[in-house]
C-alpha cells in the first residue's frame, strides 16, 4: 500500500535525479556529445546534449546527495524508524543516480530523433519520464527499490516536470514550456 511515508521515501530518492535533469541546463555546452554526427541522416543525440550539460547534471546530483547525507541525522524521521525506510545517501549513490538520469535523457533523446522528432519539440511523456526511468534502471544496481517508489516517481514526475518546465520558460532558462 502506497502512505504518506512510502511517499516521502520516494521524493527522497528522487532529488539527485531533479537536480541533475533540471539544472544540466545551466552549462550553456558547446561540445555536443554525438560530435554533430548523424545515423541514418538524423542527429544521434543533437546539439542539445552537450559534454558540459552532463558533467554538470552528475556534479549536481552528487552534491544534492551529498547535501543529503549531512541533513539526514537532524531530519525528524528518526521519530518513526519502523515507518520510513529512507535510503542513505552518498557521493557515490548521488553519482549513480545522476549518470542514470543523464543517460536515461540521452536515451530520449536518442528516440526522439530516431522517429523524427525535432529538438525541443514534445514528447509527451518521454520527455518527462527519460531521466527518471534512467535514474531508477541505475539505481537498482545498488539499491533495492520499492515498487511503491517507481509508481510513485512515474506517476508525480510528468505533472513536476511540466511545472518546472513551465517555470523555467517563464525565467527564460528553457526556450520551449516542456
Amino acid at each position: 500500500m502506497i502512505d504518506i511515508y512510502t511517499f516521502i521515501e520516494a521524493i527522497w530518492l528522487m532529488w539527485p535525479a531533479y537536480g541533475a535533469n533540471g539544472l544540466c541546463m545551466l552549462a550553456r555546452g558547446k561540445r555536443p556529445i554525438d560530435g554533430g554526427r548523424v545515423f541514418r541522416n538524423k542527429p544521434v543525440f543533437g546539439p542539445g546534449k552537450t559534454w558540459e550539460g552532463l558533467v554538470l547534471g552528475v556534479i549536481v546530483a552528487i552534491l544534492v546527495a551529498t547535501f543529503q547525507m549531512f541533513v539526514y541525522p537532524y531530519l525528524p524521521w528518526d521519530l518513526s524508524p519502523v515507518l520510513l525506510d529512507i535510503v542513505p545517501m552518498s557521493p557515490f549513490l548521488g553519482l549513480v543516480i545522476g549518470l542514470g538520469a543523464m543517460v536515461g535523457d540521452l536515451g530520449g533523446s536518442l528516440v526522439k530523433r530516431r522517429i523524427g522528432i525535432a529538438r525541443g519539440k514534445p514528447a509527451p511523456l518521454l520527455d518527462q519520464l527519460d531521466f527518471i526511468i534512467g535514474m531508477l534502471i541505475f539505481a537498482s544496481f545498488v539499491i533495492a527499490l520499492k515498487w511503491e517508489w517507481i509508481v510513485i516517481l512515474l506517476v508525480l514526475t510528468p505533472v513536476l516536470h511540466l511545472i518546472a518546465n513551465g517555470i523555467a520558460y517563464l525565467l527564460k532558462l528553457k526556450k520551449v514550456p516542456w
